[in-house]
């Protein structure tokens, strides 16, 4: 319940601390004198959008705090603030939220930081607002089926927890199927890739490594061969002529080397050098004459290498830079071939598994059905009997349920819930009803019910009784004080019926103090209530007799 909320600089609010009390208490005053802010500070408090124009006149900043002590949301709380890595002690929430005009939030929960988000999450556990044109929960159709699950016995909700541990199974291998499916295209593009590679690389049949390095030097001799040839020639011929070619006058040399030698040893020395050196000449000569013996211009096979080069530096420039990282390249293509061929494997496999968790969760989920029938029956009843207490006794209520074909993380059901708010009226679902009167009673007859099994501890309702008046406004006081029984209630209400259902009445009041206006709050005494209370009824001249009749009305809610 909301014990406490403190509010400074505020739309009109200067400084502001209220104390709340258990039960239904109820505000009072006159319009304009700053009920509904306090509803919008305690929204604030639940995460709602903030503006800075809700900061006050003249102000940096507005601060807005509530004290929140927990008791059947408890463990809910708690888990939540160790999800989060929030404080939690003795019971206690203490929540503050901090405006500015440069549209800074500052959100601290027990102290804390944190976010908006994880405000709203904790928020929506605590207190269950309902303003005049309000679409809360129960006129939500997506949540309407949360309403009948939350109302079932324990043992539905653990074949619920069972049927959702299936769904999350299924949920995961759709996705892996739909994955799998979404990306054919894109592995059926890349397989093609790898298989024109693959293709590519094997049509050149490598086998070594270094196949460029030695087609280069091949190449090459090939392609100069006439240079080759007339070089070695021109070689043969200084080497050869018979006058003045190198072995003449390395032969005259020699012979004047011999002569040397006869005059000293050391000449010895040098004539044999010099031989040896005339031997390895003639050797060379032999050699390239050898070479050029062996050598021989093939057309053919020069063509062969040209074409052979040609296809090793385009696969180089594709897979390379060098014939060696070709190779690698196409052992990678063939590994990566290699997973493709699995690849049918595994969709099979995961239909396979997704069809025996489809039949798991069809029967699983029938059983569901067939159960929030019987709730929803039961449901029926009791809303009827709630809505005959707030003279809506002709009015026809169903709950739909339709089973889909859709799985979803609570069956396959779709739950709608149905009114027919006259006699001759066909059953609407309960978004369609134009009526303020009707949806007033409506959702404070569903709100009976389902407060018992909501995890909010407080209930707030701004001014719900709008439209309806007499008889109707006193069922509807009364119906709201018997919530506060078992849930904290508070109410803004220009009703005297409905003030008078109260536990206790607050005073709301504007006054204007230099200039400014300020909004103070306060509990009434009885006396004062009775007081307030009559001036309802019969407007600012209070007599005697209204008095006694706002007591009366006082006391009829106490029986």
């Amino acid at each position: 319940m909301l014990v406490e909320l403190d509010i400074k600089n505020f739309a009109i609010i200067k400084t502001l601390k209220v104390r709340f009390q258990e039960k239904m208490t109820v505000l009072i005053g006159e319009t304009g004198a700053g009920k509904s802010i306090i509803i919008d500070a305690v929204s604030l408090l639940l995460g709602s959008r903030a503006q800075s124009e809700m900061i006050r006149s003249g102000e940096e900043k507005a601060v807005i705090t509530g004290l929140f002590v927990l008791s059947e949301q408890k463990e809910l709380i708690e888990k939540l603030c160790e999800k989060y890595g929030l404080p939690f002690e003795d019971d206690q929430l203490i929540i503050s939220r901090e405006l500015t005009h440069k549209g800074r939030n500052v959100v601290r929960i027990n102290g804390q930081l944190t976010t908006i988000n994880v405000l709203r999450e904790i928020g929506k556990n605590l207190v269950d607002i309902h303003g005049q044109n309000d679409q809360q929960i129960l006129m939500d159709p997506e949540r309407q089926i949360d309403l009948i699950d939350n109302y079932a016995k324990p043992e539905f909700k653990d074949e619920l927890q069972d049927y959702a541990a299936d769904f999350e199974t299924w949920r995961h291998l759709t996705s892996q199927l739909r994955k799998l499916r979404e990306d054919a295209q894109e592995i059926a593009q890349k397989q093609d890739i790898l298989e024109f590679q693959n293709n590519e690389l094997e049509s050149a049949d490598l086998t070594d490594p270094d196949e460029d390095d030695k087609l280069e030097e091949e190449f090459n001799e090939l392609n100069n061969y006439q240079k080759i040839a007339d070089t070695a020639n021109y070689f043969m011929q200084l080497y050869d002529d018979d006058e003045h070619g190198l072995a003449t006058l390395l032969g005259d040399a020699q012979n004047a080397a011999e002569d040397l030698s006869n005059y000293g040893k050391k000449f010895e020395n040098f004539a044999t050098s010099f031989n040896d050196g005339v031997y390895s000449l003639n050797d060379a000569r032999s050699e390239l004459s050898s070479l050029m013996d062996q050598m021989d211009f093939d057309e053919e096979r020069y063509q062969y290498v040209s074409n052979r080069l040609d296809t090793l530096n385009t696969l180089k420039k594709k897979y390379g830079p060098t014939l060696e990282d070709v190779f690698k390249f196409a052992q990678k293509v063939k590994s990566e071939l290699g997973k493709f061929e699995t690849g049918d494997l595994d969709e099979e496999k995961i239909q396979k598994e997704l069809a025996d968790v489809e039949q798991r969760l069809s029967k699983k989920a029938k059983r569901l059905h067939k159960q929030r029938e019987q709730i929803a029956r039961e449901l029926e009843e009791k809303i009827k009997k709630e809505l005959a207490d707030l003279y809506m006794k002709k009015a026809r209520f169903s709950i739909r349920i339709n089973e889909t074909n859709s799985f979803t993380k609570l069956g396959t059901d779709q739950v709608i819930f149905m009114i027919a708010p006259n006699p001759g009226e066909s059953l609407m679902p309960l978004v369609k009803i134009v009526s303020g009167g009707e949806q007033s009673r409506l959702i404070l007859a569903l709100k009976a019910i389902f407060s018992r099994v909501e995890p909010v501890g407080t209930m707030i309702f701004d001014e719900i009784d709008t439209g309806v008046s007499g008889r109707v406004s006193a069922a509807i006081g009364k119906k709201m004080h018997a919530i506060g029984q078992e849930k904290q209630v508070i109410t803004i209400t220009h009703s005297p019926q409905v003030a008078a259902a109260g536990d206790q009445l607050y005073s709301v009041v504007k006054q204007v103090k230099d200039g400014a206006t300020y909004t103070q709050v306060g509990p009434l005494t009885q006396e004062e209530a009775i007081t307030a209370i009559a001036q309802m009824m019969a407007g600012s001249d209070v007599t005697d007799a209204a008095k006694r009749n706002a007591a009366d009305l006082m006391e009829s809610f106490k029986k």
